[in-house]
């Protein structure tokens, strides 16, 4: 009982990983993670398959060739199922443990697979015959196997757990992860209890029937990351799965059963009952489908809608409305970058909002779209960290906005032509193609390159993942030489400098032999501390050297404050009054101090001097700026401020600014001395 018991539970996890997995790979093929479910699901049904036929098969010949399969199949389970744990939780990036553990993972089941292959009369058990290597007694051989495929399952268990932690308020990113946690807990624990002894683990039809309840489960996680589909949307598209598939499972039973009962009492060998079965399932495909959308749509407007997303080449099964797309990837968006909220408001109305936004803070971005005849605009609040936003992420932003804006305008004309239905298809394709190119870039803004973040107006400070650097120099330079080169190629950009002009400035009293060994050491200790958070491309380096000049690589820094401080006043300059000041207010706050103050060497050194006094001069020409922009607006103490601070910041005395100051400080309506007539 059983062994039978095993067979079947064996027999309805093959048919209900064919089905899902297939269900997923064609109608999810842009979910992450599709492609890893599929694999998991093919070995799945490898190893189920081939346990039937060692239990049902008569052909021994085939037996070891089926149990390599068998064991191949069983082994690469461990590491393809803390695959999609890792995809899941990482939404696509990589991380560094989670690739080391699957390479050593799947190593391991590649290393597992020969030696079953070689030497399958003495395979990894518990009980001999046993795989005993060296001398080392099977069963610790066994026991240590069981635990590095445990520790595996125990690493992708532990990313979706620290991925929940994470998720904050999201409730679709919290409910994706509790599924996906219980999920491979389940998983886990139905592999475990097969791997074990039977006197430990139980019976094995009970850690396959796991399995099989694992299996419906991740095929909610792996839908829930289709583009942007709702939470309810991939949990109903689950449902009405696992019961199609559980009635494929009944449908293969009966059929199965017939075709046995009538072989015995026919007396033939033809497939008569499953040949017939198929052409009644290719007959009734249609009206039996149509009848279970029905079914699936609840009522007769929902029914419409659902045959309106079918006739524009959309999937029933995990078809939404286009406007309930835009909550899924707003939270996306807002949990990427680490922003406080995002909000979608078109003629008044919110359409959809995540976390809190304050439209007074001069840190938010808010970004307009046009709808047709009619306009909207989303606010993504500020940063958590502080920061304000790159070029990069301006760029993802405005994909976002673009796709959101999308959504908004098919919903409209979806509503209002729901019986024309002809001049949808080729939008809707649209819109799908930008909702796959805003998770694109949403993958690569959470993966950015680990350039560094720099901070030159004040002291040098350099920041690489949010860790301050220290030591400059690596293991064996000294940290305020590599500073001071690093500081003196920064400054110089594209013009570089020659080694003459560094060992002058570093160096400038040591003989010229030592000077040259210093020099060496200290570019090799910066170059491989500059070189793990820059991403490499093939025939550069992160200090490049050309035409006897060292030149810092572009790609070395992400984001520097004098390149936002430059860009800022830029963006003043075109601005409206409000977004004006927004941009000099920020550009004021990023202005700590002196360029390159107290920095070891080169901050002391004449080459910085120009540049130095440069920047003290267009900051005071902000401060001014802000000023008379405040003063327009009536702010009195504001401008007073910027005043005060521009003429403390002036190498001169500013007698513009000392007029205004003295304006301001006169009671309203009451002109200076200078200005009345006599």
């Amino acid at each position: 009982m059983a062994e039978l018991l095993e067979v079947i539970a064996h027999g309805v996890t093959a048919i209900l990983a064919t089905w899902l997995g297939l269900l997923v790979l064609t109608r999810a093929g842009r979910a992450i993670g599709s492609r890893i479910f599929s694999l998991v699901c093919f070995l799945l049904v490898t190893w189920c398959v081939a346990i039937i036929v060692q239990r049902f098969g008569t052909n021994a010949s085939v037996f070891p060739a089926v149990n390599v399969a068998e064991d191949a199949a069983a082994f690469f389970l461990v590491p393809a199922t803390a695959h999609i744990a890792f995809v899941i939780a990482l939404e696509g990036r990589r991380s560094t443990l989670g690739t080391t553990v699957l390479v050593l993972g799947y190593a391991l089941a590649g290393i597992a697979s020969i030696q079953a292959a070689v030497d399958p009369s003495h395979p990894i058990a518990f009980a001999e015959p046993y795989f005993a290597p060296l001398g080392i007694p099977g069963p610790i051989v066994a026991w240590a196997f069981a635990a590095a495929r445990a520790a595996v399952w125990a690493t992708g268990i532990g990313f979706l757990i620290v991925g929940l932690r994470e998720a904050g308020p999201d409730r679709t990113r919290r409910r994706q992860l509790t599924v996906a946690v219980a999920t491979v807990t389940l998983g886990v624990l139905g592999g475990m209890l097969r791997i074990l002894p039977e006197e430990i683990g139980g019976p094995r039809w009970l850690g396959v029937s796991v399995i099989a309840i694992s299996t419906v489960a991740a095929a909610y996680a792996v839908l829930s990351q289709h583009i942007f589909v709702a939470a309810e949307v991939a949990e109903r598209a689950v449902r009405w799965s696992a019961l199609a598939g559980l009635g494929v499972v009944a449908y293969v039973a009966v059929l199965v059963g017939l075709e046995g009962a009538t072989s015995e009492l026919l007396g033939i060998d033809l497939p008569i009952v499953t040949a017939l079965a198929l052409v009644v399932t290719l007959a009734l495909f249609d009206p039996v489908s149509e009848r279970v959308r029905q079914m699936i749509a609840g009522n007769e407007a929902e029914a419409a809608r659902v045959r309106l997303v079918q006739a524009i080449g959309g999937d029933p099964l995990l078809s939404q409305d286009p406007e309930r797309s835009m909550e899924p990837a707003l939270e996306r968006v807002v949990r990427t970058f680490r922003l406080s909220g995002a909000e979608v408001v078109s003629d008044g109305r919110t359409y959809a909002r995540v976390g809190d936004v304050d439209h007074d803070d001069p840190r938010s971005l808010r970004i307009g779209f046009a709808m047709g005849d009619r306009a909207g605009h989303t606010t993504f609040g500020r940063k958590r960290n502080g920061l304000t936003f790159t070029p990069a992420d301006r760029a993802a932003l405005e994909a976002a906005v673009d796709y959101l804006g999308s959504s908004m305008q098919l919903a409209e004309r979806q509503e209002a032509q729901a019986s024309a239905l002809a001049g949808l298809r080729a939008e809707r394709h649209e819109v799908e193609s930008r909702g796959a190119a805003l998770t694109e870039s949403l993958v690569d803004a959470a993966s950015p390159e680990r350039g560094l973040v720099v901070h030159a107006l004040g002291s040098l400070r350099a920041e690489r993942d949010g860790e301050p650097l220290r030591r400059w120099g690596g293991e064996k330079a000294g940290s305020r030489q590599a500073e001071g080169i690093f500081a003196f190629l920064l400054d110089r950009g594209e013009r570089g400098a020659g080694k003459d002009e560094i060992i002058e400035l570093v160096w400038p009293d040591v003989d010229l032999d030592r000077a040259d060994v210093a020099f060496h050491r200290t570019m090799l200790g910066l170059r491989s501390m500059l070189q793990p958070g820059w991403r490499r491309r093939e025939g550069t380096a992160a200090i490049v050297f050309h035409n006897d000049r060292y030149r810092l690589d572009a790609g070395v820094i992400a984001w520097s404050d004098v390149a936002e401080f430059e860009r800022l006043l830029a963006e003043a300059r075109g601005a409206t009054p409000v977004a004006g000041i927004q941009a000099l207010e920020q550009g004021r706050r990023l202005y700590r101090g002196d360029y390159l103050d107290d920095c070891p060497f080169y901050g002391d050194s004449a080459d910085v001097e120009d540049r130095r006094v440069a920047l003290r001069r267009r900051y005071v020409d902000l401060l001014v700026e802000l000023g008379e922009r405040h003063a327009e607006r009536g702010d009195r103490p504001a401008a007073a401020e910027c005043f005060r601070d521009a003429q403390a910041h002036a190498d001169d005395e500013l007698p513009h600014v000392v007029e205004a100051l003295a304006k301001l400080m006169l009671p309203r309506g009451v002109e200076p001395a200078s200005s009345r007539t006599t």
